[in-house]
């Protein structure tokens, strides 16, 4: 009896003409040699997928190039580049940073930071000079109010030094009878106050005069951002308009 095989086998019809051809105590013989199981290092069959590992390479300080399963021991400090099976790079492992590096990096980022922080300062001034002016002419008015509340104290403190500067006349001429003896205690007390005063009103007008100088300064700033805030709206509104013509 020819024996039964229990899988298809490729070019089985062959196979089979052959084995009836064979003598029947050979046909146990051939049975088992089809049937034992296929050595593992030969056992793969076409579509099987092998895995490949990938392989780590890195330059030595000296130049001389490493390569392994695992990143090189060697170039610790180096950087190391990953290779897929192709000898494709998959990843670059940097280099670690030195104590140099570091301090680079900790500058970059604080300097990220700062200039994160200006932009977010800058937006929020934006928005507040938008919500309270509305045209630059209510800028002007703006500015002129807040310098005439200092030309105000400028024509107080100018009244008050013509009244020290009368004030001081006036002990100045009484000082005439004193040429010859000293002057009394009282006086010199009224002289030294009129000074005082004098130099008070003084520094309160230069005050005023330096923070109308300021003011200026401010309203024009405040003018100049809100004419280019104006211009890059009018730039984005054109942009958006262009881009619906396109579309259409």
């Amino acid at each position: 009896m020819v024996p039964e095989f229990s899988a298809p086998l490729r070019g089985a019809p062959r196979l089979l003409a052959r084995v009836r051809a064979l003598p029947p105590a050979a046909w146990g013989f051939v049975a088992l040699t089809y049937l034992l199981p296929v050595p593992a290092a030969h056992a793969q069959t076409a579509g099987s997928v092998h895995t490949a590992t990938l392989s780590y390479v890195c330059t030595t300080s000296s130049g001389h190039t490493i390569s392994g399963d695992l990143p090189p021991p060697e170039c610790k400090d180096r950087e190391v580049r990953v290779l897929n099976p192709d000898g494709s790079v998959k990843q670059v492992i940097p280099a670690p940073l030195t104590r140099e590096g570091r301090k680079k990096r900790e500058e970059e980022e604080s300097k990220r930071r700062q200039e994160e922080e200006s932009e977010r300062k800058q937006t929020q001034q934006d928005r507040s000079l938008l919500e309270a002016y509305g045209s630059v002419e209510e800028i002007d008015a703006a500015r002129d109010r807040a310098i005439a509340g200092q030309q105000s104290l400028i024509e107080r403190a100018n009244s008050r030094l013509k009244q020290y500067e009368r004030e001081k006349k006036r002990l100045d001429d009484e000082a005439e009878f004193y040429t010859k003896h000293e002057q009394p205690a009282q006086l010199k007390e009224q002289f030294e106050t009129n000074a005082a005063l004098t130099r008070q009103q003084e520094k309160a007008r230069a005050a005023a005069e330096h923070e109308i100088e300021q003011i200026k300064d401010q309203f024009n700033a405040r003018k100049k951002r809100y004419l280019e805030l104006e211009q890059m709206a009018a730039e984005a509104a054109a942009a958006r308009e262009r881009n619906e013509r396109e579309a259409q």
